[in-house]
């Protein structure tokens, strides 16, 4: 998708998507569309995913042989926004949980969903405070922060295309630390090949990755995530990755990062135990 007119679109999309935005869940009807899009999206039906997303609010853009369904980041249904390539099952999934709160997390996706037109990107369309009350504590308080809970449209979504076995490879952001560029974890799901290539990888790009229960980023590894959750349960691989902020500033390693990611999926192509299989 790089430098094409969705890939501008989605990076135009997310600086409107605001700590105090509007948002509300889906209900129940809204919830069996999301499930029906889901079926869409994993088997690559553009004409099936564009007539159930226009009942979901998602307004749909088509350049290239691609398809982007997005909400209005100013509606309460500040829900989705995907990017799949028409008529091709998707290998893999790119996700991006927290757009605009976790700072440039899209560069990084869509670099990566460029550079490999097989997986299919699917991003939140709401800053993770979106929706909430004024004291919210907890991060189930809050109804757009994705990765906490299960009731979003994008976890709704990324629970379908797991129980199809895809993979999934979910950005996240952190403040600087000094020890560490990128916090490499498989969430709750087992670790496999795909996190072994992706480690393998990003240490071969000049990363320093930091694993397993350290007590300098323990509180990374994302083991409570929804979506690891849900790989767990439906066999599939999951990786979860956290980028240092000054990695997500700076777009060579940004591009570095998303090279790195292409070739970690390039590697366990084909093999069932990574999650994946090319089409």
């Amino acid at each position: 998708m790089g430098g094409t007119e969705l890939t501008r679109l989605v990076a135009r999309l997310v600086p409107e998507m605001r700590r105090r935005g509007p948002y509300r869940p889906p209900g129940a009807d809204e919830a069996a569309s999301l499930a029906v899009l889901a079926e869409a999206l994993g088997r690559g039906d553009a004409a099936a995913a564009r007539e159930v997303g226009a009942s979901l609010g998602l307004a749909a853009t088509e350049d290239g042989g691609r398809l982007l369904l997005a909400s209005d980041p100013g509606a309460e249904r500040a829900w989705l926004v995907v990017a799949l390539r028409c008529g091709v099952a998707p290998g893999a999934v790119v996700e991006v949980p927290h757009p605009n709160a976790d700072l440039d997390t899209e560069h990084v996706g869509l670099a990566l969903a460029d550079r490999r037109p097989g997986a299919l990107y699917l991003q939140a369309c709401a800053h993770r405070g979106a929706g909430a009350p004024a004291d919210a504590g907890d991060r189930a308080d809050f109804p757009a922060d994705v990765a906490a809970r299960d009731d979003a449209p994008f976890s709704r979504v990324a629970a379908g295309l797991a129980s199809r076995g895809l993979a999934q490879i979910q950005l996240h952001g952190f403040a600087d630390r000094g020890d560490v560029d990128v916090v490499l974890s498989p969430g709750a799901a087992p670790a496999g090949t795909l996190l072994d290539a992706v480690r393998a990888r990003l240490t071969t790009a000049g990363e320093r990755v930091g694993e397993d229960d350290d007590p300098r980023w323990a509180d990374l590894l994302g083991r409570r995530n929804v979506q690891g959750r849900a790989a767990a349960e439906a066999g599939a691989a999951f990786v979860h990755l956290e980028l240092s902020r000054s990695l997500r500033r700076d777009p060579e390693r940004r591009e570095a990062v998303a090279d790195a990611l292409a070739g970690a999926l390039d590697d366990v192509a084909g093999d069932a135990s990574g999650g994946i299989c090319w089409r």
